[in-house]
This record gives structure tokens, sequence and C-alpha cells, in this order.
């Protein structure tokens, strides 16, 4: 049988708050979960699928502040 991890070790693994990881299931964007009864449990496949699966950064490129198009706003006279 493989391990279940609880909430609170999930939020302490990532990272996380709690509240942040509640907040992610009930959007369905943190990783999958299953309900053992009433209580949430997470497999540790499925974290580290969820992980792998987020978008990465850092190449080192920075935007331009000038580069993002501004809307001007009419201000009645």
């Amino acid at each position: 049988m493989e391990a279940l991890l609880t909430e609170s070790q999930v939020s302490e693994k990532l990272q996380v708050t709690l509240a942040c990881l509640r907040s992610w299931r009930l959007r369905g964007d943190g990783p999958q979960y299953i309900k053992v009864g009433p209580l949430v449990r997470y497999r540790i496949v499925d974290i580290e699928n969820w992980l792998a699966a987020l978008p990465t950064g850092g190449n080192g490129h920075r935007f331009s502040v000038r580069s993002v198009p501004r809307r001007k706003l009419a201000i009645p006279a």
C-alpha cells in the first residue's frame, strides 16, 4: 500500500499555507487528491506529477516596461 499524505504534510512539503492548498483544491488548480471518507489525502506520485507539469521560468530575460502596451484613459474635461 502506498503512503498517503495529509493536507498539513503537503502544505509543509510545498512550503505553502494550508489555506493556499485548500484554495487550489477548491479551484481545481492543485495536485490531485483523494477522499477517504471526510478526509483529504494526497498520493506522492500525484504531487510529483503536478509539480512536473507546472510551467518553469528563469531564462534571465526581463520584460521592458515600455514593451507593455498601455491604454490611455479618457478623462472628461
